[in-house]
């Protein structure tokens, strides 16, 4: 008897308290649900099936299947029924439903011929009479056919199918078991030494002995091979199906005893290598002679393990490898390769694949996305702004930017560059490690808001000594850059060189006010040109570099109130470095570090006036100096180090000149420096860091001291806390105290060093191994800020004028506090999500000052990989809010710029094709009335299209 309606949508409501879908699946599918129950209420069974077979396609459910099968049996048709209430059974029922279900099963049972299926192996499909109308289910099955002979057929991969006839009767079960045979191929195994062991597995049971033959499943397998005193082999053999292959084996004989090396990774098939030669994929065994070896495990989108194993004769050593994506170490928190987690700084790093992948061309592009940074091009430098600084005129003095360690900042004016000054692109570039906050515990002047330390690669990678890189892109733009290396155990030397040249745009219009005489438009005058030299080498503990940067560039912006489009208007910048190092890790609680130096920079500026006002003038500015530091590491005891460091810096002679002008005296100057930082692990879940440094300055009175502190702390399993605070001070440099040109500037009596306090909190909660959600929050209290300031001075240092533009120190503090999010998911490599916010909020700052800061920031970026993964997609969105002077807008600097880039290899090429500003918003920045004439206008759209060949 079939049960009443009624009772057939009560039970349907008891089956399954199905989860509610929140989309338009859902919805189309309670809505066929409610038909086919209005259908089968009225007796139209059919018409009920049809919306119920809708709704499981939609969205598979329970108590769907239960009203399918009531609406079979009500129809007559008992086998379909019963498959349907059969399947039903299988599901992980409540007591009550699954004695409901059983009582239809029983019910159906006289009114059905029923066949049990089984199989041994369990698992295969079951097929009857034609394989083409598709699989009954899976082995071991209970089937409702009609009565008569059937034809039940099993197929399971890797065995053979087979088949039987049955004759089934209604009211009956019969039962059909079928006992698979596994599909084999043989491996005839030969060679030496007779009575190896032979395995498919590195630990299972041995399968033969040499000579002898193997009997496996088809495709490709690896076989171990052991045997006494003789080093074990892996051997790569394709089986085929039903046939025989040969296999010869040879065995090495061990020159020494032997240990087992077991290598296991959270990846299978991962890559292994001991001493550079491929030891099979993860997991495996190996056996080694005794000693130290090095180990490497590799795998896609991963980061590799590389690390140093100790095998012991007659024994096994394991090693799992957590193969997952982490950022590289970063050195410039505290001169010593730390993770960053543990790093005593907010600390972001921009790795080699984001630095190709997005096609950054300069430094300053790189941190454009950076949380906190923002840009300002004046078309003469680029300047970093950082969490609400970057004051006009700044000229990146107070950011210390490195050289994997060597300060770029010259000491003339303090420059730090940041564009094609600093070089001419990114290929050599290994990582940017970006630290924010006080630096000068460690660097001395000028890490004043954060330490940027661009890492240079050492290796073109394994077996490539040369790469070609060009280049072409908009603004008429060209650039070449060639590498060669070669290496050789602990030896190695790379050097570099590549050129740049571009016209700059067509036309710069200069809207100094609405009136038509104070709008001008320039056209040409940009061009730029570029080329950088560089070299690494590495002798065992010694390593030098050196670099060399030469950059000029045309200026349409008319600076210092220069004749508006008028040619001749340039500055040429020169970088030269070349240091020698010395690098040893005695024990693990005892390393010493020495490096020594010579640098030199030179500028040279060329300003167009009017005849009347003298005509062309020229200005230089050249440096030569000296660095020494010699630093030490020491374990005093169990999670303690201790860092101590002295320097020296000898600046052998700081010309500077203005043609006409006075006559400028060279000034030297001599720094020493000594310096402490104590890093000690309290407690599994909390650490201290702690450092300070001294310098003193035979020009300056005062004698800086500036300590830094910060904890790190654990709180819970998927948190991170970082608590630092520290000061840190910009000495005046040379230009600031003494240049003077005798027409608007002249040197100040005396100079304070800037200071700045800082308190910083930052967390980090890891919603998975891959995804951070950090907060941040930080207050920063700056005194005796350095800016040029109108003075009233005797006739005759400025001129006809008493009015004169002198530096000078701010009197006051200025105050910022500022807050930042981000997110950050990045399971691999190649795979990167990042979205920032920054707010800063300045109290006390001079109007200057306010204006040049844009109070909100926000930062995406994408980097995933298309296909295979050998190419990828990486798209960047900034918006910076308009900064708090001129017209407001787009006028005042506010922009949402978009990036999109496509690269890849393809081989030993490899590409990159990318488009800046991709929506070429206009928009113009104010800068100093020094620096331009009105706000100045940003670069619309570019492209870049670049190809490197590597062999």
């Amino acid at each position: 008897m079939v049960p009443s309606r009624s009772g057939l949508l009560v039970l349907s409501l008891l089956l399954l308290s199905s989860p509610a879908w929140a989309d338009n699946n859902a919805d189309e599918a309670d809505i066929a649900f409610e038909l086919g129950n209005d259908a089968y209420a009225k007796g139209q069974y059919t018409e009920a099936l049809r919306s119920y077979f809708t709704s499981y396609r939609l969205v598979p459910n329970r108590n769907v299947l239960f009203n399918i099968a009531r609406c079979f049996e009500a129809l007559g048709k008992f086998n379909e029924a019963y498959r349907y209430y059969n399947d039903l059974l299988t599901e992980d029922l409540p007591t009550e439903d699954a004695s409901e279900v059983s009582r239809s099963l029983d019910r159906l049972r006289p009114k059905v011929a029923l066949v049990k299926v089984t199989t041994v192996p369990k698992g295969a499909d079951v097929y009857v009479d034609r394989m083409d109308l598709g699989s009954r289910g899976r082995s071991p099955q209970t089937l409702a056919l009609s009565p008569g002979r059937h034809k039940i057929m099993v197929k399971k991969d890797g065995y053979r199918p087979t088949e039987a006839t049955v004759v089934v009767a209604r009211g009956k079960e019969t039962e059909q078991t079928f006992d698979l045979f596994l599909i084999t191929g043989g491996v005839e195994l030969t060679g030496t030494p007779e009575g190896a062991e032979v395995r498919d597995a590195p630990n299972g049971p041995v399968i033969t002995r040499l000579p002898g033959r193997a009997r496996l499943p088809p495709g490709q397998r690896i076989l171990y091979v052991r045997a006494p005193g003789y080093a074990p082999g892996q051997y790569v053999v394709d089986v085929p199906a039903d046939g025989s292959v040969p296999l010869s084996v040879s065995l090495r004989v061990q020159d020494r005893p032997s240990g087992r090396l077991v290598v296991t990774a959270n990846r299978d098939g991962a890559t292994v290598r001991v001493d550079g030669q491929p030891a099979g994929f993860t997991p495996t065994v190996v056996t080694l002679p005794e000693g130290e070896h090095q180990l490497e495990v590799e795998s896609r989108e991963v980061r590799p393990l590389h690390q140093k194993v100790t095998v012991i004769a007659d024994q096994e050593v394991k090693v799992h490898a957590e193969l997952r994506y982490a950022p590289p170490p970063v050195r410039a928190a505290s001169k010593s390769l730390v993770a960053v987690d543990d790093a005593p700084a907010s600390t972001t790093v921009l790795t080699q694949e984001e630095l190709r992948a997005f096609g950054w061309r300069t430094l300053a592009e790189a941190l454009s996305g950076v949380r906190g940074f923002f840009l300002t091009d004046d078309r003469t430098y680029t300047y970093l702004g950082v969490r609400g600084f970057s004051p006009p005129g700044d000229l990146n003095t107070r950011i210390s930017i490195l050289w994997d360690g060597h300060p770029m900042n010259d000491v003339w004016a303090g420059q730090g560059f940041a564009a094609h000054d600093f070089n001419v692109d990114l290929l050599e570039i290994e990582r940017i490690e970006v630290v924010r906050g006080p630096g000068s515990s460690l660097y001395g002047t000028g890490a004043f808001f954060g330490v940027i330390n661009v890492v240079p690669r050492e290796s073109l990678g394994q077996d490539k000594h040369l790469e070609v890189t060009g280049a072409v892109g908009a603004l008429g733009t060209t650039r070449g850059h060639a590498t060669a290396a070669w290496s050789s155990g602990n030896r190695s030397i790379l050097v570099s060189a590549a050129a740049l040249t571009a016209s700059g745009a067509d036309t710069t219009r200069l809207i100094a006010s609405p009136a038509p005489e104070d709008q001008y438009l320039v056209t040409g005058l940009d061009a730029e040109r570029a080329a950088t030299g560089s070299m690494r080498a590495r002798v065992g503990d010694f390593a030098f570099q050196a670099m060399l940067n030469v950059r000029s560039k045309e200026l349409p912006t008319a600076p210092y109130n220069t004749l508006p489009g008028t040619d001749g208007n340039r500055v040429k910048d020169l970088r030269f470095f070349a240091e020698a190092r010395y690098e040893r890790e005695f024990t693990e609680n005892f390393s010493l570090s020495a490096r020594g130096s010579f640098d030199l920079s030179r500028y040279d500026g060329i300003y167009v006036y009017e005849q009347s006002a003298g005509g062309p003038r020229e200005e230089t500015g050249d440096a030569d100096w000296v660095n020494t530091e010699l630093r030490a590491r020491v374990g005093l005891f169990e999670n303690n180090r201790l860092t101590l460091g002295v320097e020296a810096q000898g600046q052998l002679g700081v010309r500077q000149s203005t043609n006409p002008g006075p006559v400028l005296e060279s000034k030297t100057r001599t720094i020493l420096s000594a310096y402490l930082l104590d890093e000690w692990k309290l407690h599994p879940r909390l650490s201290l860091s702690a450092g300070l440094r001294l310098d003193k300055y035979t020009d300056v009175d005062e004698t800086p001291i500036t300590p830094r502190v910060a904890l790190i702390a654990r709180p819970y399993d998927a948190g991170l806390t970082k608590l630092v605070a520290g000061n840190a001070f910009r000495a005046p440099t040379i230009y600031e105290l003494h240049y003077a040109d005798g027409i608007t500037q002249a040197a100040p009596e005396a100079l304070d060093p800037e200071t700045i306090t800082t308190f910083e909190l930052e967390h980090g909660h890891d919603l998975t191994d891959e995804l951070r959600l950090t907060v941040a929050g930080y207050h920063n209290r700056i005194s005796n800020l350095v800016r040029l300031q109108e003075e009233s001075r005797p006739p005759g240092q400025c001129g006809a004028t008493t009015e004169c533009l002198v530096f000078g120190n701010d009197s006051g503090t200025t105050l910022a506090w500022g807050a930042e999010a981000g997110v950050h998911w990045q399971p691999g490599r190649y795979l990167l999500v990042d979205m920032s916010y920054s707010y800063v909020r300045l109290r006390n700052a001079s109007d200057e000052v306010s204006a040049a800061a844009p109070a909100h920031l926000v930062s995406g970026r994408l980097l995933m990989p298309i296909g295979g993964g050998d190419m990828r997609l990486a798209t960047q969105a900034t918006y910076q809010s308009a900064r708090p002077t001129g017209d407001g807008g787009a006028d005042s600097g506010e922009a949402l710029l978009v990036s999109f880039g496509l690269s890849g290899d393809y081989g030993p090429l490899r590409y990159f094709a990318g488009v800046h500003n991709l929506l070429d918003t206009s928009y113009r920045i104010p800068v100093s009335d020094e620096n331009s004439i009105a706000p100045v206008p940003q670069y619309g759209r570019t492209f870049t299209l670049q190809l490197t060949g590597t062999f």
